[in-house]
């Protein structure tokens, strides 16, 4: 799925392509919000009649909102939600959000001098090439023990279920930008209640392996 957006702050768009299947549905943090949450809430209570869903729907729509905006203030392109499917069982409380970060410097470093001074003040990060450039990935989950570091050569195993909220963020410049701009990819969230730790697990090894393929158009 292509994702072409204009940067929430006016300037030149950034442009990507993060595949992400379609277990999830793309909220656009521009004009098309508003539209795209209706698109998302029609889906979500497709089966239900109106006036048995409207308290449900009110609620679902107003942390919506509260979503985007908190996702525009922070530079926020794209919010992605698990995508409603019947027969699914309890979604898993999960988000990816796709956000410009503005490095605050004088002078314009170079990337991969960024990108390992951000790992060395984080032990759980991992550093890498993706889309031509580099980045890296930052696990702040709730029972990452963040006083060990991470050997970028060791396989994690996230084949066990972990547990509590996760927060796992990828940060790469964007390739060939005249404005040195910076992309955030971060998965946050839980299983939520009912939910299955297990599907959490599957959503974030899907989510490495789509940012992995991340390309610039």
């Amino acid at each position: 799925m292509a994702t072409t957006d204009e940067n929430t702050g006016g300037g030149e768009p950034i442009r990507y392509q993060l595949t992400l299947g379609e277990a999830w549905q793309r909220i656009r943090l521009d004009e098309n919000a508003e539209a795209d949450s209706k698109a998302y809430l029609d889906a979500v209570f497709a089966s239900v009649p109106a006036e048995a869903a409207e308290a449900a729907r009110g609620l679902i729509e107003a942390r919506l909102t509260t979503q985007i905006m908190a996702g525009r203030a922070k530079g926020g392109i794209d919010f992605y939600i698990p995508a409603p499917k019947v027969g699914a069982g309890p979604l898993p409380a999960l988000t990816v959000m796709v956000a410009e970060v503005k490095i605050p410097t004088v002078t314009v470093p170079e990337p991969a001098d960024i990108v390992a001074r951000v790992a060395a003040a984080n032990p759980t990060a991992r550093t890498g090439v993706i889309a031509g450039m580099p980045a890296v990935r930052i696990d702040r989950s709730t029972g990452v023990d963040d006083s060990v570091p991470t050997d970028a050569d060791d396989d994690e195993d996230e084949s066990g279920s972990r547990g509590g909220p996760r927060h796992i963020e990828y940060v790469l410049p964007v390739a060939g930008d005249a404005q040195h701009r910076w992309l955030s990819i971060a998965l946050t969230g839980q299983a939520g209640p009912g939910g299955d730790e297990a599907k959490v697990d599957a959503a974030v090894a899907a989510f490495d392996q789509a940012v992995s393929e991340l390309v610039w158009e």
